[in-house]
């Protein structure tokens, strides 16, 4: 039975050690810049506008 418990133990572990890792990486992962941070591009005037035709 204690081999049982120490599969278990090694298992959750293995979780907490994953999930903290997953924790951290999110923490410290920078996601690119916006797309309004970019000078060169212009807005469109509504941006929940889903119609097919291309803003100027």
């Amino acid at each position: 039975m204690h081999w049982f418990s120490t599969g278990l133990l090694i298992a959750l572990s293995a979780g907490t050690a994953g999930w903290a890792g997953w924790l951290l990486r999110r923490l410290f992962v920078v996601e690119p810049a916006a797309a309004s941070a970019d000078p060169g591009r212009s807005e469109p005037d509504d941006p929940d506008d889903h119609s097919e035709e291309q803003h100027p």
